[in-house]
């Protein structure tokens, strides 16, 4: 009798051994996945300044400036940075530097993301991303009237970079 209640016993743990183990490799397997699809920008493949940005049909000479916002619905770096954003398109009307954000999904569901974020920009496109020499979620572009890249920031922004971003604005020349 004890004899069967040790190989039950151990047949138990065996299957909860294993089921731990499965359990592990899909969690591990979903963590990979939603790093590697919306993962941070990798600096070694960053848009070059002093070159055209992509973005077709856009007038850039309207502004002097425009700060483009490179987002992804489902990047939770671009969730993150939601309230830097709201602050910094108020910045932008201050300064009066255009906003446009450029998602890869269509109009309608970038629409919405935004709106329910609070981030109200001058314009939305759709465009893919990697067409725009743009390898991660989130990235700003500062631009200037050629629609020439003037500074880029990559990835969700410590304090000290916001600040940076924020300053490049406010300067009187790029």
């Amino acid at each position: 009798m004890a004899e069967t209640t040790e190989r039950s016993l151990a047949k138990k743990i065996e299957v909860a051994a294993n089921m731990g183990i499965v359990i592990t490799a899909v969690l591990v397997a979903i963590l990979f996945a939603r790093n590697y699809m919306h993962r941070q920008a990798d600096p070694q493949h960053v848009i070059a300044t002093n070159t055209k940005f992509a973005l077709k049909n856009v007038e850039w000479q309207a502004n002097e400036k425009s700060l483009g916002f490179a987002v992804f619905t489902t990047c939770h770096f671009c969730t993150e940075s939601a309230g830097f954003y709201r602050r910094l398109v108020e910045e932008c009307k201050q300064q009066h530097v255009r906003t446009i954000a450029v998602l890869p999904q269509p109009f309608a569901e970038s629409e919405a993301y935004l709106k329910g974020e609070g981030v109200t920009v001058d314009e939305i496109r759709q465009a893919t991303l990697p067409d725009l020499e743009i390898s991660g979620t989130p990235t700003l572009l500062l631009l200037d009237r050629s629609g020439l890249v003037k500074q880029v920031w990559l990835g969700k922004l410590q304090a000290e970079r916001e600040g940076d971003v924020v300053a490049a604005l406010a300067k009187k020349t790029m």
